[in-house]
């Protein structure tokens, strides 16, 4: 009886352990983009596709993230998009806006909302629920994000985050796709599928290069945004 005992406590610490780790490698994985040292530039490009898989569009981007902070300019016909990302929240800003206006991470660009290409911050807008040997489960632990519960998986070298609203009804699926990034491992390609309007069409958010650049950490925010737009349109 006793040796049962110890086999169960063996067996559920071991279970534990198997999801911190491999939820410990999403995160460092996640956050290989961010340095507390130094600001880094990004190429990236937005993909949209139809439910037949064939590419609808294709939009330029690019970002500056340092540490926790983001700045990132999204072409659009018209005009480009500004958005920041703080730890205290999400803005965006155009010509037409004199002021930076606050927004919440469900504002949409395309089909694609911003908490899921300006960075979800799982460490700390978010607790972990519950864990299994195969999934660890989050609950929202403050108002930034609008993701009432994400479940973090792996699936190979890859890994998927079910979001899921108050209710646990699935909404959106996110799959992280490794790959080398400048030798770092990184996840280089989000694929994006909205399953609650269930069209069958995703995005994807690519990154395509990254280099070392010289902003100060003190521009990320709201007030000195026009600053950080001319940065980086002459990058």
């Amino acid at each position: 009886m006793k040796k049962t005992f110890f086999t169960f406590i063996f067996l559920i610490s071991f279970s534990l352990l198997t999801a911190e780790d491999f939820f410990t490698d999403f995160l460092t994985i996640y956050n290989s983009y961010e340095s507390q040292a130094s600001a880094y530039l990004y190429t990236q490009k937005l993909l949209e596709y139809n439910a037949d898989g064939q590419l609808v569009s294709e939009t330029p981007a690019k970002s500056i993230v340092f540490d926790k902070y983001e700045v990132s300019r999204i072409e659009q016909k018209k005009e480009p998009l500004y958005f920041l990302s703080t730890p205290a929240g999400y803005w965006i800003k155009n010509n037409k806006l004199k002021q930076p206006m606050k927004i919440s991470g469900n504002y949409k660009v395309m089909d694609i909302q911003m908490q899921d290409i300006l960075r979800l911050d799982f460490e700390n807008d978010f607790v972990i629920e519950q864990k299994t040997e195969e999934t660890v489960l989050l609950k929202r632990a403050n108002k930034k994000s609008t993701y009432s519960f994400i479940k973090i998986m792996q699936n190979q070298n890859d890994f998927i985050a079910e979001i899921y609203d108050n209710k646990m009804q699935k909404i959106k699926t996110i799959k992280y796709i490794c790959s080398n990034l400048n030798g770092v491992k990184s996840f280089t390609t989000i694929q994006i599928y909205d399953e609650f309007i269930a069209s069958g069409s995703h995005s994807d958010y690519i990154t395509l290069t990254q280099q070392k650049t010289s902003v100060s950490k003190m521009l990320f925010n709201p007030i000195y945004i026009n600053e950080l737009i001319k940065i980086l349109d002459t990058l």
